[in-house]
């Protein structure tokens, strides 16, 4: 037993250790290292140089930078980005800062629930174990600073059920974390089954907090769509909800990346058990469900598993706590974690590892591509690309700064690309970079809807210059890119 003790102590900081070095390595890197960081950067620059976050400017006109979640993040991240003066290190450090805080608030949470400490510093570091906190949570994007809110909500909650009061003061944490991204509703809903489970059908105080957390995140929601002209509408909601975007076999492989990990089922299995074993509270038990069918329901994104996988550290610790009195199944536990968390550590971190700590320099294969659009570009030259990245990298002004969003928005019909059309016409872009041969450009393929309608046109005006593949592995980075620029070029 002791040896499987100290084991898990050992892994718990290692896997502390090993966020540690890649938030640390990532905060210092100048270069995009996930797709979309460097549209998040561009709508927080544009922010601070005054355009409000739903304007209608954002989607009429170059260089398309759009705000197309709820607007804290932003904010946020603007106020860093005045004291630090670069949006790469100021988002990462809010981001890092905000998985570090849910570390704590997850310790706090099983503290309160084992009145151990020691189960408490385990929950903190189960938290930070996973492959998705790790490579999500550290990157210049909304969802860490929305967990933390959302588990600041769980805290305050869980605190005022132990007074036997209802949790009101929990609902502006659940109204701060529907503010950073607006589908971070999880917790919420939580605690309102939760409350009725514990009252046993008497859904009297379930639904006096369903109405103080429903009618504050709506009252939020009508403020915004009235302060931004229905703007926020169109970009909050044209521009993240696609059937396009997320097919069914879209979804399954995003899942595939979290049901795929032997450590996360383990986690999942252990957690479930807590859940239906230890008696009393249901919360994280409801928690966990909630998430895990919200997550996949949406787009089983990575992000999506944040709720379920803060659901899983604490529950963890609570069934080595609930176990104490049993040795043999403590240590079967115990040698399940270490054992499988080993092969985690060593197989399916690798390619994190990799990516943020290895290959994380000036000169890696990714910066190819900017090195590809400096070849062709001059410096005032303005260039459309499939991702931001490249063009940020290589110091170009950006034509069209979220293609993505901006596909997404194309499928729903809430955008053309009339002034793409033109431009490419007129043969205003030094150059235009795809993720696909011009030829194979469908409708079907939801990540170049934005530039779809002007494929004919872009074949009468422009010629392919160069093929760019990297052979390192990126995640959500496909290795290839096509270079097309005018044909009057030499």
């Amino acid at each position: 037993m002791a040896v499987l003790r100290v084991g898990f102590w050992v892994a718990l900081a290692s896997a502390a250790g090993l966020f540690g070095v890649v938030a640390i390595r990532t905060m210092l890197y100048p270069h995009e290292v996930a797709v979309s960081e460097g549209a998040v950067g561009l709508a927080v620059r544009s922010i601070l140089e005054g355009v409000a976050p739903y304007d209608e400017s954002r989607w009429l006109a170059p260089p398309f930078v759009i705000v197309h979640y709820t607007p804290l993040y932003y904010w946020v991240t603007a106020l860093a980005v005045r004291g630090l003066g670069t949006e790469f290190m100021a988002g990462r450090l809010v981001s890092t800062l905000a998985t570090l805080g849910v570390a704590v608030v997850a310790g706090r949470i099983a503290h309160r629930k084992t009145r151990s400490i020691s189960m408490g510093i385990a929950a903190a570091g189960l938290w930070l174990s996973f492959y998705q906190v790790t490579f999500w949570g550290t990157i210049q994007r909304v969802d860490a600073l929305a967990i933390l809110f959302e588990s600041l909500g769980l805290l305050t909650f869980t605190r005022a059920r132990q007074r036997d009061r209802v949790g009101y003061g929990a609902v502006p944490w659940f109204v701060a974390a529907w503010a950073t991204k607006q589908v971070m509703i999880v917790g919420l809903l939580a605690c309102i089954v939760a409350l009725a489970a514990e009252d046993r059908g008497r859904l009297a105080r379930a639904a006096r907090l369903a109405i103080a957390g429903g009618t504050s995140i709506l009252g939020v929601l009508a403020a915004l769509v009235v302060w931004s002209g229905g703007g926020f509408w169109t970009a909050a909601w044209d521009g993240t909800v696609s059937g396009h975007a997320d097919p069914p076999w879209v979804i399954f492989l995003n899942a595939e990346l979290f049901f795929g990990s032997p450590w996360n089922m383990v986690m999942l299995i252990l957690a479930s058990a807590a859940a239906w074993l230890i008696p009393g509270d249901r919360l994280l038990g409801i928690y966990l469900a909630l998430g895990m069918v919200t997550a996949v329901a949406f787009d089983a994104n990575l992000p999506r598993f944040f709720p379920p996988m803060l659901a899983m550290a604490v529950l963890v610790p609570m069934l080595l706590e609930a176990v104490r009195a049993q040795p043999a199944v403590r240590a079967a536990l115990l040698a399940a974690l270490v054992l499988t968390f080993g092969a985690h550590q060593l197989y399916e971190m690798r390619s994190l590892v990799r990516e943020r700590i290895l290959t994380l320099h000036d000169g890696n294969e990714r910066l190819e591509f900017a090195e590809a659009v400096r070849r062709h570009t001059s410096a005032g030259g303005p260039v459309l690309a499939q991702d931001v990245g490249m063009l940020l990298s290589a110091h170009r002004p950006v034509a069209m700064a979220d293609p993505l969003v901006f596909s997404i928005l194309a499928g729903n019909g809430a955008w053309r690309p009339d002034i793409l059309v033109e431009g490419i016409r007129e043969r205003r872009y030094e150059a235009v970079v795809l993720n696909r041969p011009l030829e194979a450009l469908e409708e079907t393929e939801w990540t170049t809807l934005w530039i779809y309608p002007a494929r004919e046109v872009l074949a009468d005006n422009y010629r392919l210059a160069e093929t760019v593949t990297i052979d390192q592995h990126w995640r959500f980075l496909e290795p290839t890119r096509y270079f097309y620029v005018p044909v009057s070029s030499p």
